[in-house]
């Protein structure tokens, strides 16, 4: 059978299935082996959601280009066929390698982005084990209403549209790569949110002093991302001296 689904799959000129190295709700990415580079295009051409998504990507990428980047990204090396070319990150993402190194989200706040889905699942691995926050599909820019809603056990019980709402999701980003897994990870989504809005946390005491910042970030009490990664670095440096 010739019209088969793969058929009707629009890869980037040049590239085909062999070439897939990662696909999410927005599109597919395929490696350029050539320049060593990742091309992101949607995977619905006609679905004017996933296309909204793309173009936010774009949007936000150019913004931060302009600013003049942030090592703590995935490096981006502007517009390809219908979608974008970024840095390969050959680590992959930090839910497969659970190691951390944050200092982005202080220069995305500062572009007016809010990242609105961060999960270990978009945070991704360089080369040299270097954290790359990336994904922006379905930021907020300049107050922009997200197109994403982040899974249940990253989900802020306040307001979505707001850095609390991102510090709060780290929080339990930090939670996962220090236990293994993610908060309530035997609890369905409703119940999650139930025990969040009741302000009801996972333990973190048994997690020592990475434990007091994972509940400072649920509890709202960090103004910025600035003042999470003071005390991370203040734990690093406390573990690298012993």
């Amino acid at each position: 059978m010739s019209d088969s689904a793969d058929d009707e799959i629009r890869y980037p000129s040049g590239f085909g299935l062999g070439d897939v190295v990662s696909w999410g709700t927005t599109g597919m990415v395929v490696l350029d082996k050539t320049s060593n580079t990742v091309i992101k295009v949607p995977f619905d051409h006609g679905n004017q959601a996933c296309l909204l998504r793309m173009q936010r990507e774009h949007d936000v990428y150019e913004r931060l280009a302009q600013m003049g980047g942030h090592e703590g990204l995935l490096a981006y090396h502007g517009v390809v066929d219908s979608g974008i070319r970024l840095e390969y990150a050959p680590g992959h993402n930090l839910r497969l390698q659970l190691e951390d190194r944050d200092r982005a989200l202080g220069f995305i706040y500062n572009a007016g982005v809010i990242h609105g889905d961060l999960t270990c699942a978009n945070i991704f691995m360089d080369a040299n084990l270097n954290a790359r926050v990336a994904d922006f599909a379905g930021s907020s820019v300049d107050a922009s209403p997200l197109l994403v809603v982040v899974t249940e056990s990253h989900e802020s019980p306040g307001p979505r549209l707001s850095i609390q709402a991102d510090l709060f999701a780290l929080g339990s980003v930090l939670h996962e790569i220090t236990t293994g897994h993610p908060p309530y990870k035997d609890l369905d989504a409703t119940e999650i949110r139930s025990l969040y809005v009741e302000r009801k946390f996972p333990e973190t005491a048994s997690l020592g002093a990475i434990g007091v910042i994972i509940e400072q970030c649920w509890q709202g009490n960090y103004s910025g991302a600035g003042a999470v990664v003071e005390d991370l670095e203040v734990i690093v440096s406390i573990v690298m001296r012993n």
